[in-house]
């Protein structure tokens, strides 16, 4: 009785908090950061959520505003382009759940609809694991980011409600599939020196393939001893090429997981 009634005040301080902070439309992902950014920041308060044992209204209210703005990032850039069967099933998931999490803080103190979209999310999420070891790179890739969706949602919803039971094995597997993605989806890089060199000039061009094709280049340019461009961080030019990517967003989720 008390938890019922726990959940249906903090239901009611979520919904004041939407009036009061606006019900803002997902936004699309930034140029500076990629479909990546939202699904990070979408991990990292499911973890922060999931750690701490439950969630504020605050939490839930940030958490279905950031996680409605990946999952339309996803079918806008990645979706219409998925790449194969297993792909596209995984992506459909994840984009049919966008409709049931814009309505979360309504059915969050309701057990049986709580439970019924616990069970689903979770089985979307482990579907997606177990099909991510059979398909090429680029679905790998589009497969790792509608996980990245899934899990944090599942972490969320099952702590949200009081459901520790599973709990540790769920995040057990989103984060060796995360690890997975960071030493399967690495961008490949390649350099190009200048074929002609001039003495006393360095002139190289880096470029950096992410899984799913998109690229992004640096060049080194030093006459004597100043530098024109450069030096190169390579590091930082994979992250660029693969802002939307889950390469990208693997890397800096368990980086902000202490992992």
């Amino acid at each position: 009785m008390w938890r019922r009634l726990r959940r249906g005040i903090a239901a009611s301080a979520v919904a004041l908090a939407m009036l009061l902070t606006g019900t803002a439309q997902p936004a699309r992902a930034t140029d500076d950061g990629g479909i990546s950014s939202p699904i990070v920041d979408a991990a990292l308060i499911g973890w922060n959520i999931y750690k701490s044992g439950g969630a504020t209204p605050e939490q839930i209210v940030e958490f279905v505003r950031i996680v409605t703005g990946a999952l339309t990032d996803l079918e806008n850039e990645v979706i219409a382009h998925a790449d194969g069967i297993e792909a596209a099933e995984v992506l459909g998931h994840a984009a049919s759940i966008k409709i049931d999490m814009l309505d979360y803080q309504n059915f969050r103190d309701n057990e049986i609809i709580l439970e019924s979209f616990a069970m689903e999310v979770g089985r979307y999420a482990q579907n997606a694991n177990n099909k991510y070891q059979a398909v090429g790179r680029k679905a790998k890739d589009q497969i790792g980011l509608g996980a990245q969706v899934l899990y944090p949602v599942t972490l969320t919803v099952r702590t949200d409600a009081g459901w520790t039971g599973g709990l540790s094995a769920i995040e057990t597997a989103y984060r060796q599939l995360n690890q997975k993605i960071v030493a399967d989806l690495e961008p490949t890089c390649t350099r190009v020196s200048d074929p002609e060199p001039i003495p006393g000039r360095i002139y190289v061009r880096h470029e950096c393939v992410a899984a799913n094709g998109e690229k992004a280049y640096g060049v080194d340019h030093k006459v004597g001893d100043t530098w024109h461009s450069g030096p190169v961080n390579l590091e930082n030019l994979k992250l660029e090429a693969a802002k939307n990517s889950s390469w990208a967003a693997a890397k800096r989720i368990l980086a902000g997981q202490g992992q």
